[in-house]
């Protein structure tokens, strides 16, 4: 028997397709012949080994088991949910509470301001209550007296007569001194306002200064003023009087006005 025969059968035998007569036949041969029993020996165990693998793969479910290797999250296309949006109301938005806020601090503001405030807007005074001694000081011995200072020294002498209507308090001035000397009259800006300060007899080395709430007036020699304040509240309140002469305090005195 040749060795393609014996391959042959020894083949099919292992296919379980060889009749009985063949079988037979073919275990005399490989009984009398070892080399050809330990090839069908090697044989039978690969085709035992192959029907093991064979076996095993037909319980492995091999599309799941792919599928379960696969990151299937990085290919299937997750669901977009639509962004839900919250309806705001008008006055819980910061920036129109906040504008509200501010609009209403500046009006408020302004109704504090225009109800409480001094008298700050430089309106023109109404003429008629001014008559009498801005326009015309006949009538300054028609107003109320408020006091007559009197300073008499051999460096200085100086007069002041101080008088008072509702609307105007008047000062009169008489000053003389033969060296330099500063006169300050000073009030407080919240009741009165200076609204005039006239030069009666004034020689050229004579100054005047007017502010806010003073009047100073740098004297040397003969000289005559009027000042006109304007008298805002008809309240009681003083007007101080102070004469310097470099700088060192001669006289010091006060008047008050609005007594009654």
């Amino acid at each position: 028997m040749t060795d393609k025969k014996i391959t042959d059968l020894i083949y099919r035998d292992l296919e379980t397709d060889l009749t009985p007569e063949e079988q037979l036949k073919l275990r005399e041969y490989l009984a009398v012949n070892p080399e050809a029993a330990k090839l069908y020996s090697d044989w039978k165990s690969i085709k035992s080994g192959l029907d093991r693998e064979k076996s095993n793969m037909e319980n492995v479910d091999l599309k799941q088991a792919i599928l379960e290797k696969i990151n299937m999250e990085k290919y299937v296309k997750q669901e977009v949910k639509p962004e839900i949006k919250l309806a705001i109301s008008f006055w819980r938005r910061p920036v129109f509470r906040f504008g509200f806020v501010f609009l209403l601090g500046v009006f408020t503001g302004f109704l504090l301001f225009s109800f409480l405030k001094v008298d700050f807007s430089g309106a023109k005074l109404p003429t008629e209550d001014m008559k009498g001694t801005l326009y015309d000081s006949r009538s300054f011995n028609d107003m109320r007296v408020a006091d007559n200072i009197l300073y008499d020294s051999p460096l200085a002498r100086a007069v002041f007569a101080v008088r008072y209507s509702t609307k105007i308090v008047e000062i009169r001035i008489d000053l003389s001194s033969l060296y330099p000397i500063t006169t300050v009259i000073e009030f407080d800006f919240s009741n009165f306002e200076c609204l005039n300060v006239q030069n009666v007899n004034i020689n050229d080395q004579t100054t005047c200064n007017a502010a806010a709430n003073f009047v100073q007036i740098n004297n040397v020699g003969d000289n005559k003023f009027i000042i006109q304040l304007y008298n805002k509240n008809s309240l009681q309140h003083n007007i101080d009087f102070r004469i310097l002469q470099n700088d060192m305090p001669l006289y010091q005195n006060s008047v008050t006005v609005n007594k009654e």
